[in-house]
Order: C-alpha cells, then structure tokens, then sequence
C-alpha cells in the first residue's frame, strides 16, 4: 500500500493546516479521504462506497467542515464478490496507515454516517458489520437493508430512504411493504422519501439526506468525547424524541408531520425524523407537482440555483457573506396571497407580493435545505420542492 497526500493549497510559514487529500491502495479497493483544513481533531466520516469520485470542493466537502468530518471515497470493480466485506477492510487498514501520516491519529476512533445511491447502497453492509461506530446510512435504494436479516443492533441505526415512485427494471418500490414497514412496526428509526417522477435516480435526494446526516450526527455523539481517548459511545436514540411524516397524506403539497407527542396517525407506518428541520424538509421533498417553484440566485451574480427539473440535483455552492435573493415562481393561474422562505423549520421571511422575493442576508457557513411555502386566499398551505444551498467556509488568511 502506498500513500499519496495532496496539499490543495500553497503552505505558507504561520498559515493555518490546509485541506488536504490522501489515497491508498488495500486489495483491490481505491481508498481516498479528505481532510477539511483547520480541524485539528476530527470527529467522524461521512462514507460513500461506490459511484462517487473524490471531489473536495463539493457539498460533502463542505459538509464535512461544518462537522468536522473527514470524508472517505471508497471504489471496487462492482463484479467482485464479497464486496462488502473488501471495502471494510479497504476502509479500516486506510484509516490506520491515514492516521499514521496524516497527524490525525484519531481517524480509526471515528463514528461513521453513510450514503450512496443505488450500488452505493453497498456503504450499509459495509458500516453496520460495527454498528456500534454507525451514526446512520443513508441510501437512495430500496433493497438494501432487510430489518430480518440485520442484528438488533444494526436495525437500531437510523437508515433514511429515498425511491423513485416511477416502477422499473430494478424493482425498488415492493421494499417498501416488504422492508420499510416491518422496520417501523418494529419501532426502528427509519425514514422513506418518495420522489415522484423519479425511477432509479438519484433526484434531489441530498436535499433531504444531508440534514438528516447533521441532524442525526448532532444527536449521537456526544458533546464531551474526546476522539484521541478512543471510540464514542453513540448516543441511543429514542424514537419519541423524534418527529413523524404521516405517508397517507403525500398526494398534495402540504404533507402531515408532528412530534411524536403530537402524532395522531399509526405511528407504525408513519416515517420518522430526528427532528423538526428534517420533517419540514420531507414534507417539502414529498409536495406532488407543485404549482410553486423554488428559485434562488446571489445577489453579485455569482450564483444560481438551477431550473426545477423533476429528476434533478438541486444544489447550489455560493460563496460566504454574500446575499440571496429567494424567489417563488408561481404556476400562471393558480393565486397566491403570500409567500414564506424556509430554511428547514426556520422562517426566513417573507413577501406579500409578486416577484415573490426575499433577500436572505447573513447565511451562515454550511447547508441549507430551503423552500417556499404559500398561503392562498382561502387559507390554504403548500410547499414547494426543496434546494440544498451550501455556503462556503471562508478561506483561511
């Protein structure tokens, strides 16, 4: 095994660490982890397994530094066998060999949180082999994880899904009624989000996947461990500390979520969220043909939020300190008397007339899952799709 380091910017005498990118060989798995400069000690890894080339100017990337995370792509020729276990073992021995090199020795102590999309879905196996050390997966599939197959233990992980609502060839959609629902009547953490006219795509599936990461990755570690002493102890998690997404009431654009408390619906079939941001964020990704889209740009112009497309990413990177204008672009005939720009649970603000803009100043680094919401005439309520909008760390002096 071979280790190579890539310093990503000049280093200067008295300059703060830089970010910085180091890759491996073990077997016949591609080992490569990013390290966001600055953090001194780290605190855990965000994993992709498969269908994902290193990129350290990414959302992950950004992601990772409000976390601070390290960031580990893991790669194999797709028609080996025993995979999961290959990339396991890909992934511990490049940890040690990182940790020796790297001045980060505590990169073998660290908890892991997940995500992929379809063969990428290969993460969970790989992780929950130590489910004590899993924060949570996240995978855009519908087969993956079988709660009569896993241990206890690994079906207590939060696991979040999203599927195409679209049938085809890869068959995702019966591993809602042969999987999802006997891992929450079985009281598991799990969270389902359809979308719409997708099939076997990855869609805005960040959108959701990257608050419920932060949220579940907050909730879990615990605020006192010491990531040189060794591993955590994750903290459990408790399904009535949690939110619920009612899946009968998605047909429309304003989705039923409360507290657990709060839920009056079967709690059993109900998907469940760590909390209020993310069941916002759900019922957000959830609103059926929205007759309101979504648009953002900076206010210099040096970004912009794309056009809606069904089957589309919708990320944006802007740079730090500098305004957005939130905007709603409303279907000719259907009337609005308001609209409110969220960020999560959070009001932005909001315009009580067309344009239908707001200017959002002072976002703070890191991600954003943001939205419309409207108020018609009658008093009715809807969303529009969401948009992940990362903002920048600022460079180091």
């Amino acid at each position: 095994m071979g280790l190579v380091l890539c310093l990503l910017a000049s280093a200067f005498a008295g300059e703060a660490e830089q970010d910085a990118v180091l890759g491996t060989t073990v077997g016949t798995v591609d080992v490569q982890l990013f390290i966001p400069g600055g953090a001194k000690v780290l605190r855990g890894i965000i994993i992709h397994a498969a269908h994902y080339k290193m990129n350290p100017k990414d959302r992950w990337a950004e992601v990772c530094r409000t976390l601070r995370f390290a960031h580990a792509a893991l790669n194999i020729n797709l028609k080996e066998t025993n995979r999961p276990v290959k990339l396991r073992k890909g992934l511990d021995e490049g940890l040690k060999e990182f940790a020796a090199k790297s001045g980060h020795p505590e990169l073998p102590n660290l908890p892991f949180a997940g995500v992929g999309h379809s063969a990428g879905g290969l993460v969970s196996p790989m992780m929950l082999k130590t489910p004590e050390r899993t924060l949570t997966t996240c995978v855009s599939c519908g087969w993956i994880a079988d709660p009569a197959k896993l241990a206890p233990e690994a079906a207590a992980v939060p696991h979040a899904f999203t599927l195409g609502a679209v049938p085809d060839a890869f068959k995702m959609l019966p591993g809602i009624e042969e999987r999802f629902l006997p891992a929450r009547k079985d009281g598991r953490p799990w969270a389902l989000a359809v979308q719409w006219e997708c099939a076997h795509d990855w869609g805005n599936s960040a959108a959701f996947f990257v608050p419920w990461i932060v949220a579940v990755c907050d909730s879990r570690i615990p605020k006192d461990w010491d990531p040189l002493a060794g591993p955590p102890k994750l903290v459990d998690v408790k399904q009535e500390a949690g939110w619920l997404g009612d899946r009968a009431s998605v047909e429309g654009n304003f989705a039923t979520v409360a507290a657990w408390a709060d839920y009056r619906g079967d709690k059993a079939a109900a998907t469940w969220f760590p909390n209020r941001y993310v069941a916002f964020v759900w019922r957000s990704l959830m609103s059926k043909d929205s007759p309101v889209v979504f648009e953002m740009a900076a206010a210099d112009g040096s970004a912009k939020l794309a056009g809606y497309s069904p089957k589309a990413d919708r990320t944006v990177m802007v740079s730090p300190g500098v305004d957005l204008v939130l905007s709603a672009a409303v279907k000719e005939g259907f009337g609005v008397k308001s609209v409110a720009f969220y960020d999560g649970d959070r009001l932005l603000g909001e315009a009580a007339q067309a344009p239908w803009q707001f200017a959002w100043k002072g976002a703070t680094q890191g991600p954003h899952a943001l939205f419309a919401q409207w108020t018609t005439a009658d008093g009715k309520h809807g969303v529009s799709n969401p948009a992940l909008v990362v903002v920048r760390a600022k460079a180091e002096k």
